[in-house]
């Protein structure tokens, strides 16, 4: 009888550790487990929540951020608290790192299948070939004829920033990224090199994408290392709007905190490059983005990890692994009422703020260019905020009268063209309708003389 009771006790022992040992290797080696795994844990990004009974054990999901430090933790010991939760809390996506691994190393021409296209004034963006209804925003921007049609699209958009430099360092940076970018766009990724001269050039060319190409922008995510850092924090401070995650590694000089809660970070310290001043610039950053009632963004939304000494790639499985994670679970709730209050101000303001700020000038921008024009026949309207209002200000003018949609727009765009890009720009932020309008019409002019 005892005998029959410690066999019982033995072999219920061992199936117990088999089940143990069997789930350990399905998280760490199973991609769709893993993720099954996680949002039992936590739900879903829409509906997040920690697990009542799953918080009582001792899983991964549920390990503790570093909270502030007390005065006896050196920097060094903060640092490792940092890797060591950020090593923990994203061991589900394991199995995703193992796969960009074997993607990577495999790769002989990897973007053979892929198109790289100029959008606008943003060159050499990487597209995934992803193809979609067209909705009526699409029309409006004139992204499609009308709705229904296919038309380009991604799910976001990767931006490596690397600092200013000859076209010969471009290319072998560009093809240092090519796996990475292979395996980023078969996630329906779009991705994108830039070399901006300034903080400013870079945040015209996002601003640009964001309002020109909303169907490859939606969401952003930016890499920067070294002294390219700087260049994309300026471009994005005070701008919430910008990014969804902010990538930085070995950052030349502190990361400026960002009150903002709407981008995400991840920051990435090699061996023997800490600095005692830019390591706090990056733990306080992280800790500031994990203060949110969301766990997905307690979590996740600000880490730090130590460079894996054993990866030699253009962009670290953490990194990779990282920006999928953004993908799929940042949710900006707050942001998308931000975007709608500033749409509806922008909307009703766009007198004051994009024709009221070339006051002066605006008067005598059409006259001279539109003389001996003769108004086209069967052609689209091209109406948009900047026609309307420019007509209303020119309401007594019979020549402005007499003179089509087609040809201010063309004469309007040039003479704010020959003002300066910038404020082509930001008349493209105020009326992308009239900026599309203008670039197609300026295309087709050129072409033809």
């Amino acid at each position: 009888m005892i005998h029959k009771s410690i066999n019982f006790i033995l072999i219920s022992a061992v199936f117990v550790l088999s089940l143990f040992l069997i789930e350990g290797a399905s998280y760490r080696l199973v991609e769709p487990y893993a993720n099954w795994r996680l949002q039992f844990a936590w739900g879903t990004p829409e509906v997040a929540g920690a697990n009542p009974i799953l918080k009582k054990l001792p899983l991964d999901h549920f390990v503790t951020p570093p909270s502030i430090a007390s005065q006896r933790s050196t920097p060094l010991s903060l640092l490792k608290q940092e890797f060591e939760y950020a090593k923990k809390i994203t061991r589900f996506d394991r199995p995703a790192r193992d796969r960009y691994f074997n993607f990577a190393i495999k790769q002989v021409n990897p973007l053979r299948n892929f198109e790289i296209v100029d959008l606008g004034m943003v060159e050499g963006v990487v597209l995934p070939g992803m193809r979609r209804p067209a909705t009526p925003g699409d029309v409006e921007l004139g992204l499609a004829r009308r709705e229904g049609l296919p038309v380009s699209y991604s799910k976001a958009l990767f931006v490596h920033i690397i600092p200013p430099g000859s076209r010969a360092v471009y290319e072998t940076e560009f093809a240092r990224l090519e796996s990475a970018f292979s395996f980023l766009l078969n996630h329906g990724i779009a991705c994108v090199l830039l070399h901006p001269q300034a903080p400013d050039e870079l945040q015209a060319k996002l601003k640009f994408l964001k309002a020109q190409y909303p169907n490859f922008s939606e969401k952003v995510f930016a890499y920067a290392q070294g002294k390219a850092v700087k260049t994309i924090a300026d471009a994005a401070r005070n701008e919430s709007n910008l990014l969804t995650a902010l990538i930085v590694k070995n950052p030349s000089e502190e990361v400026a905190l960002d009150t903002s809660e709407s981008s995400w970070f991840m920051g990435i310290i090699s061996k023997g490059k800490t600095d005692k001043q830019i390591d706090d610039s990056l733990i306080q950053r992280a800790r500031l983005n994990r203060e949110n009632d969301n766990i997905y963004h307690a979590r996740l939304s600000g880490l730090i990890f130590e460079d894996s000494e054993l990866e030699n790639m253009a962009l670290s499985s953490n990194t990779i692994s990282y920006i999928l994670n953004s993908l799929e679970f940042f949710r900006p709730i707050e942001l998308a009422e931000q975007n709608a209050q500033s749409e509806n101000e922008s909307n009703n303001s766009l007198d004051g703020n994009l024709l009221g700020r070339l006051e002066g000038n605006l008067s005598q921008l059409a006259i001279t260019n539109v003389q001996g024009l003769e108004p086209s026949e069967a052609e689209p309207t091209f109406e948009c905020d900047v026609i309307r209002e420019y007509r209303q200000l020119h309401a007594d003018d019979p020549e402005i009268e007499n003179v089509s949609n087609r040809e201010l727009v063309l004469s309007l765009g040039s003479s704010f063209e020959k003002m300066g890009d910038d404020i082509l720009i930001q008349i493209g932020e105020q009326d992308p309708l009239f900026y599309r309008f203008y670039l197609s019409l300026k295309e087709i002019h050129s072409s033809e003389n």
